[in-house]
């Protein structure tokens, strides 16, 4: 059983942890493998927040469903009723199940569009799956309509500006990454550092090594990064809030007018809006940001340092995710990781011009 409970050596738990290019071809490219009465047989063991249950029939996914690097999602009908199950993959501890129930509940009480985590499933062996068992939430991921339909981008994107303010307006305890088992037995978001210039130090050298290593960039070029994050040192301004982490087009789903709800808690933590905001951009072409930020900023004021702070942030979470990227290239050689790559090319550019390296 590969153990992934314990956040407190990961910047981003992905990148971070000491798996194998064979390890992340397992977790990443085959956990869909599994048969649907497989599945079927796990959720009528597990789920115990239903009573009685007659039926359970797994709905075939299309592409709102697909997505994700990790957790395998359906929907599903139990006893007629629609749910939505996200299923961790065999043999893989995931650890963050009770911190995304939580961060739910606490977005939900403000208002914000999100759905409910109704159960959390852990595994009892390695022929069971951790999940939890989700209400439905009405819609379709942002990426699919704006794939068939460019036209109501600009309305979404100010709209998803707006939504993630609100998210910010949440404080939270510590930095980082949240304690899964505080977050279980407590009822609490508590991250698991004392600062967040810890948590933005967290992995940076074996990222930078790994660049390195996969002749992504030099020796002198990695130590004159590592420097930009010896120099600077942010703190959030007032207090740690909530931040999503994975605030992108395939975790959110819309009717087209409005965001409808958001998805995908798995990387939440503690720490500075603006970071969510730096994490955002390394998604797209850094120019759709004119309208997100026009959304964000009708909810919320950007600390004089912005540009300062959303550079910095934007070059850890380029570090990081690159480093995730070019290991699973090793292995997956897919058109969608090499694109992944292009972006994170454009965006280093983008940031050494920045910093002037």
């Amino acid at each position: 059983m590969i153990d992934l409970t314990n956040r407190k050596n990961c910047f981003y738990w992905q990148t971070d942890r000491n798996l194998s290019p064979e390890d992340y071809e397992r977790i990443f490219l085959h956990r869909h493998e599994l048969s649907t009465e497989v599945l079927t047989d796990i959720l009528r063991k597990g789920i115990t927040v239903i009573p009685k249950i007659k039926s359970i029939e797994i709905i075939t996914p299309d592409e709102n469903i697909i997505k994700g690097n990790v957790n395998i999602v359906r929907k599903i009908l139990i006893n007629n009723a629609e749910y939505v199950v996200r299923l961790h993959p065999q043999g893989v501890k995931n650890g963050y199940f009770y911190v995304e129930q939580l961060a739910l509940a606490k977005t939900k009480s403000i208002g914000m569009p999100v759905p409910e985590i109704l159960e959390v499933h852990e595994a009892r062996d390695e022929g069971d799956m951790d999940f939890v068992i989700m209400t439905t939430s009405p819609g379709i991921t942002m990426d699919v309509l704006l794939q068939k339909n460019k036209t109501p981008e600009d309305t979404l994107l100010i709209d998803c500006g707006k939504q993630m303010a609100k998210i910010h307006k949440i404080k939270v305890e510590g930095f980082g990454p949240f304690d899964n088992y505080i977050a279980k037995h407590e009822k609490q978001l508590r991250g698991l550092h004392t600062s967040y210039n810890d948590f933005i130090h967290v992995g940076l050298k074996e990222n930078l090594s790994r660049w390195v290593r996969y002749e992504i960039i030099n020796q002198h070029q990695a130590d004159d990064m590592l420097k930009i994050f010896t120099i600077h040192a942010f703190e959030p301004i007032d207090k740690p809030r909530l931040i999503h982490n994975d605030f992108a087009d395939w975790n959110l789903l819309t009717d087209g007018k409005t965001i409808t709800a958001v998805l995908d808690w798995d990387e939440c933590h503690a720490g500075d809006p603006i970071a969510d905001l730096a994490c955002w951009s390394t998604f797209f072409n850094i120019e759709r940001m004119k309208k997100f930020i026009e959304g964000y900023t009708a909810q919320a004021t950007l600390p004089k340092d912005y540009d300062d702070r959303f550079h910095f942030y934007r070059l850890r979470y380029t570090i990081s995710k690159m480093a995730l990227r070019i290991k699973r290239y090793q292995v997956d050689k897919s058109a969608y990781i090499q694109e992944k790559l292009e972006v994170g090319k454009q965006a280093l550019k983008e940031e050494t011009r920045w910093f002037k390296l």
